[in-house]
């Protein structure tokens, strides 16, 4: 979980409207959706001079929750173009409504693609490419055959799972003159990986079009803080624990940013468990094997300038692993990143990239 951290003294009454809220959107967030990064939950505004003028938005959108904070120098509250842009990268990205471009596009209807389903689909095959499948936009079947997407898959079996993996690949699509092209009619793109990344950067793009440039965003736990708080100083997210229960003392981290994308993964808090057998099942899939991960790595936080691109590196790094991840991270030093793992005896152990350990101001070792 992220969490703004306002260490400042706040009136009592703003106080029980923070606790409130914190109730509120956690329970919300965990009924939900439990991400290594859940929320950035704004327990306090601060004490702003009267020129200061802090709106805070916050509401449902894509199966979880948002709330974004950002300084407006008039004071103009922006929730209605906020709600609007959410509104329209649900019926162009979203698997579970029914007249979405993505919706279409798994039923093979003859449907051309928006700008925002462009822009994402192109981002989601360079991280694929990337990362040489380890995140792949067509793994929406084996979503469904393990019951964390959008469609219910009956008589599950071994030989099903293998039908199913031939539709997997993100190889087999391509766009052509404003249309997705299938090499097999059964692909169906699932973008829940990097769809909520793309919503923080599109808002805080429209936010500073509008002329605001202190602002922090979240959507189902991935972040875009851009310039200061209202404290003038850089935004303060605590990184909650990799534990299935939210602890007492949840941070694992604090760090303080400005200016960058924050995104997370871990399976800890969001599986399902089999009726019969009582096994837990990680929502993290392996596109390359078609089931469930199995690995020591606990979560990923992910500390870039694009929020879509975190997102996906978050859920990427999640199937490759510690150590082919470090490589990756070698390769490109603008990327920043948080591993928990556990060791054979069960103890916590981390590695960060000197970047996100210049940017912390609390870790619990």
């Amino acid at each position: 979980m992220i969490l703004e951290a306002n260490h400042i003294k706040i009136k009592k009454t703003r106080f029980i409207v923070g606790l409130f809220y914190f109730y509120f959107h956690l329970n919300e967030k965990l009924m939900m959706k439990y991400l290594f990064l859940i929320s950035a939950l704004l327990i306090s505004c601060g004490d702003s001079s009267p020129n200061k003028k802090i709106v805070t938005n916050f509401g449902n959108t894509q199966g979880t929750t948002y709330s974004i904070k950002y300084i407006s120098p008039h004071g103009i509250n922006y929730q209605n173009d906020i709600d609007s842009i959410l509104k329209a990268v649900d019926l162009s990205l979203s698997t579970y409504i029914n007249e979405s471009i993505i919706s279409k596009i798994n039923r093979n209807e003859n449907v051309k693609i928006d700008s925002m389903f462009t822009r994402v689909f192109k981002m989601a095959l360079k991280i694929a490419n990337e990362t040489n499948g380890s995140f792949d936009p067509t793994i929406a079947p084996l979503v469904n055959f393990w019951g964390f997407g959008f469609e219910e898959i009956s008589n599950k079996n071994e030989n099903k799972l293998f039908s199913l993996m031939q539709s997997v690949g993100y190889k087999k699509i391509s766009i052509k003159d404003g249309h997705i092209i299938k090499e097999n009619p059964n692909t169906q793109i699932d973008f829940n990986a990097i769809a909520q990344g793309f919503t923080v950067d599109l808002v805080g793009e429209h936010l500073q079009k509008l002329g605001l440039t202190n602002f922090m965003i979240e959507i189902g736990g991935e972040l875009k803080c851009n310039g200061i708080n209202a404290e003038e100083k850089p935004w303060r997210i605590g990184i909650d624990k990799p534990s299935e229960k939210i602890q007492k003392e949840r941070y694992h981290a604090i760090i303080e940013v400005s200016d960058k994308a924050i995104a997370s993964s871990g399976n800890y808090r969001h599986y399902k468990v089999d009726e019969n057998t009582g096994m837990k099942y990680a929502h993290t899939i392996n596109p390359k094997t078609g089931v469930p991960l199995q690995t020591n790595l606990l979560g990923v936080t992910i500390l870039t300038e694009s929020c879509m691109e975190a997102d996906a590196l978050a859920t990427a790094f999640m199937v490759m692993g510690l150590e082919t991840s470090k490589q990756y991270l070698n390769n490109h030093p603008k990327i920043d990143a948080l591993f928990i793992y556990s060791n054979s005896k069960g103890e916590w152990l981390k590695y960060q990239t000197e970047g996100f350990e210049n940017v912390s101001v609390y870790q619990n070792n």
